[in-house]
């Protein structure tokens, strides 16, 4: 089974728009737009990793989150031309992460135009947590992706389960007798304490960190800090990619599982940005390991 984590497109443009037509938070996720962020996050170079991930020919897309920038309409349409092009929904798994759910009006307008890809269908009573954990099996595989994308004020980027989503997480991961499955969680926040600065961590971390001590799961992917690293608590395998679109260190991971019983052998390739220019990215094995759990 081969599965492909990417993460963190900010595929979306904001040419058009300005400091003045925004409002609340918007402004400064604008600001940060407009400085930084649209010469960093890059569409053509998201377009050929996109032709790299297609080619690996993977059973499932793993993405977790921040597809936009402010959370804006015309921003998930963007965003919805691009889904369709990374592959249909039942072979993409998505959370979203806080630059999506950005806004009041976010959410509504994610399932506009994101339907297909996430759970349920939109009712005005939803809230962010409203149909997750999200639950994909495929064969012994279990794929839990949750959502901590509440909406935060200015300058903030925390995230936060909360309790209820947290218990559906703790019964969905819980094996049945006889089974042996390969557990593989998503959330776009780092899941564990001192993995980011507090205004960009998940509120409840060091509850989550206990739920998958008493639970724990095979493998953990997650975005937010646009960088390569890897992670381990009690057992616990978590990775973090950079940033999908990112002209310095655009990268995806490619996953290959084979199951022995009654282990798990598993194979991760590490495929970065490399040697080539903005406009002709070239993907490269940049990293290898593999484990058997």
């Amino acid at each position: 089974m081969r599965l492909i984590h990417l993460t963190d497109p900010h595929l979306s443009s904001l040419d058009g728009r300005s400091f003045w037509n925004v409002r609340g938070k918007r402004r400064s996720g604008y600001l940060s737009w407009h400085r930084k962020r649209r010469h960093v996050h890059r569409r053509e170079v998201l377009e050929r990793l996109t032709d790299s991930i297609n080619a690996q020919k993977p059973d499932l897309i793993l993405l977790t989150g921040d597809l936009v920038h402010i959370g804006l309409d015309h921003e998930m349409a963007e965003a919805a031309s691009w889904l369709k092009q990374l592959g249909p929904p039942e072979n993409v798994v998505f959370v979203p992460g806080n630059h999506d759910n950005y806004a009041r009006d976010s959410l509504e307008a994610m399932y506009s135009h994101w339907n297909d890809y996430l759970p349920g269908t939109w009712q005005p009573d939803m809230n962010y947590t409203t149909g997750y954990p999200l639950v994909r099996e495929l064969g012994n595989i279990k794929l839990a992706g949750v959502n901590s994308s509440c909406i935060t004020p200015v300058f903030s980027a925390r995230g936060e389960l909360g309790t209820e989503q947290r218990q559906r997480l703790t019964r969905e991961l819980e094996p049945k007798t006889g089974e042996n499955p390969f557990r593989c969680l998503l959330i776009h926040h780092p899941p564990f304490p001192g993995m980011t600065r507090r205004r960009k961590a998940l509120r409840d971390d060091r509850e989550l960190q206990e739920l998958l001590t008493k639970q724990p799961v095979e493998l953990l992917l997650h975005g937010h800090v646009h960088r390569n690293r890897e992670d381990r608590l009690n057992g616990v395998r978590s990775y973090c990619t950079a940033s999908a679109s990112s002209v310095r260190s655009a990268s995806y991971r490619i996953f290959d599982l084979e199951q022995e019983d009654p282990a798990w052998r598993c194979r991760m390739r590490l495929m970065s940005i490399s040697g080539a220019t903005e406009s002709e990215p070239v993907f490269k094995l940049a990293g290898e390991t593999s484990w058997q759990v």
